[in-house]
Formats: structure tokens, C-alpha cells, sequence
């Protein structure tokens, strides 16, 4: 059906191109539709592969580059392809502004490098990723890391215009307080926006968190926190808990707060006395959670602009 499609298109150039075969389950003839999309020189490409077959393929490799340098908005999921093709894909892309990259495998060293319109970043679930290098991006505002490997490497650096970081925790993957030492201090210091998507069942005992009260440095220009929390009464709930009142500590200059619960909670599953949150804080959003924690959590922070959803 997509060759039929792409085989009569007779137009000289398209805007988008998304191909889509995550409930398929034949490969697909990824490459060809991709060198159709950049012949016809696409603004956005969106390929993404069939999840059951993620671990044999497709592979996706470059038959040219002729066309990419009108392409600006680029998601590849679920297909496989080497360090190699994503260096030459990524450079060949002059204008590019956002890539996202999702359940890819083979990759193991990424290299973003002198990309001078790239503004968004996302890697979720790359395995096995060894190291992420991205420099000299001055364009570049947010980056996503979503589950990503505990050995990765992440090498950060000349990317002035970076303010957001949006990160999730999953399984036994790197954790947020594991990663922010190893980006440099003048990087975290220019973020402002950082969103974090955890579950306590990720921490099946104390030992997942060595220390919950000195596990975060400090985020000295942050001033929106999000967090998006998936509660369970399986996990360890106390080492949990301060572990993310310590990352709301570590704010100095937060001004919004916004938490997001997955399940409706007990009154007593995750607790945050005002006393715990930075002077600065001006608003304080919560969806959802129970009744009881609510009319506590709207006694305790009537100080501040409390919004419930």
C-alpha cells in the first residue's frame, strides 16, 4: 500500500512524510521510502518500525543526501542504525530543529557536533548506548533523555541556549540524581525547566538510593519543576519520598511546582511539609491525588498559589 503511494506521487516536493508500522508485521521497505521522502525534499520525516521486530530490524542507511537540507523535523523509532549513518544523517541536515530518536538500536555513540538550528533533542531507550556527545549546538533550548542506559556518557558542552531538561526514570536505567554530576556546572546552572517522570517502584529497596537526603546537588537557576509520579504500594515508599523532597530542595530559585500523580494515592504514599519548599515558590499544581492528602496539601501551601486539577 505505501509503495502504491509513493510509486504515483508525481509532485516535485512534499512537507511532511510519517510512515508508521508499529502494529504491522512485515519490515518494510524503510530506506526507499525514506530516500523518497528526501528526494522530495520533506520538511519532516517521521519513520517509525514494527515493534515486534525491533531487536532484527529495519536497518536505515543513507542512499544520498540529496534533499536533506530542507529537512527540519526528523523521528526515527524502532529502527535500527549505526553510529556511522546518525553522524552522517545529523551533518547532513543543515537546518534540522528537531530530533527525536526512539527504541533505536545499534546505536552506541552518538555525536552531535557544530549543529548550528538544532533547538530540540530526545533519546528514549536506546540500546545499547554507550555515550551521548552533543557540542558546540548553539541553538539548542531542551533535551530529552528517557530511559536510558546506567553505563551511557554524557559529554555536554558550548550549548549557551539550553534552559529545559525533561528526563524519566525507568527500571534499573540511569536515575536523574545519577546524571546531573556528570553534566558540567555551567551547563546545569543555565537550566531553568526540568521535568522528571519516576516511579517508586523503581526503587524496590533503600539501596537504590544510597543517601535520599544528599543525593542532589544543588539547581541553583531552576525555577519550574515538574514531576510526574507513578505511585505503587509495592515500592519502597520513605526513601522515595525524600528522595524527591531533597530534588525539590535542591531548587533554590524555583518558583513553580507542578506534580502529577498516575494513580490516586493513599494520604500518607508521598508527604511534603511547606517547610520543605524553597522561599521562592510562588505556585504549587496538583493532579491528582486523594481528598485527604488535597485538603492537607491546600492547608499546609495556602500561602502560595495552589491549583488543583
Amino acid at each position: 500500500m505505501i509503495d502504491c503511494v509513493v510509486n504515483s506521487n508525481r509532485v516535485t516536493r512534499i512537507k511532511m512524510f510519517r510512515v508508521d508500522m508499529c502494529g504491522f508485521e512485515e519490515i518494510g521497505r524503510f530506506e526507499s521510502w525514506f530516500e523518497f521522502a528526501v528526494t522530495k525534499k520533506a520538511e519532516s520525516i517521521h519513520l517509525v518500525g514494527v515493534q515486534q521486530l525491533r531487536l532484527n530490524g529495519p536497518f536505515l542507511r543513507l542512499p544520498n543526501t540529496n534533499g536533506l537540507d530542507c529537512l527540519k523535523d526528523l523521528y526515527l523509532c524502532y529502527i535500527k542504525m549505526t553510529d556511522q549513518d546518525f553522524e552522517l544523517l545529523v551533518s547532513n541536515c543543515p537546518v534540522l530543529e528537531c530530533l527525536e530518536i526512539e527504541s533505536c538500536r545499534e546505536l552506541g555513540n552518538v555525536s552531535i557536533v557544530g549543529h548550528s538550528k538544532l533547538k530540540f533533542v530526545k533519546f528514549s531507550d536506546i540500546i545499547p548506548l554507550k555515550s551521548i556527545v552533543i557540542r558546540d549546538a548553539i541553538s539548542l533550548v531542551s533535551l530529552m533523555f528517557h530511559c536510558l542506559e546506567r553505563e551511557c556518557v554524557f559529554q555536554l558542552s558550548n550549548i549557551p541556549l539550553l534552559t529545559k531538561l525533561d528526563f524519566r526514570e525507568s527500571g534499573y536505567k540511569v536515575k536523574l540524581a545519577e546524571l546531573l554530576p556528570g553534566i558540567s556546572s555551567c551547563i546545569r546552572d543555565q537550566l531553568q525547566l526540568m521535568s522528571l517522570s519516576t516511579s517508586n517502584i523503581i526503587y524496590t529497596s533503600p539501596l537504590d538510593i544510597q543517601d535520599p537526603e544528599s543525593c542532589w546537588i544543588d539547581l541553583v537557576n531552576i525555577k519550574h519543576l515538574e514531576l510526574v509520579i507513578d505511585m505503587d504500594n509495592f515500592g519502597d515508599q520513605w526513601p522515595f519520598s525524600r528522595y524527591l523532597c531533597r530534588l525539590v530542595e535542591s531548587c533554590g530559585s524555583l518558583e513553580k511546582l507542578v506534580i502529577k500523580f498516575q494513580h490516586i494515592l493513599d494520604d500518607e504514599v508521598l508527604e511534603m511539609e511547606s517547610r520543605e519548599l524553597p522561599g521562592s515558590l510562588q505556585k504549587l499544581t496538583v493532579m491528582p491525588c486523594g481528598e485527604d492528602a488535597l485538603a492537607r496539601a491546600c492547608h499546609d501551601f495556602r500561602h502560595i498559589s495552589f491549583l488543583v486539577l
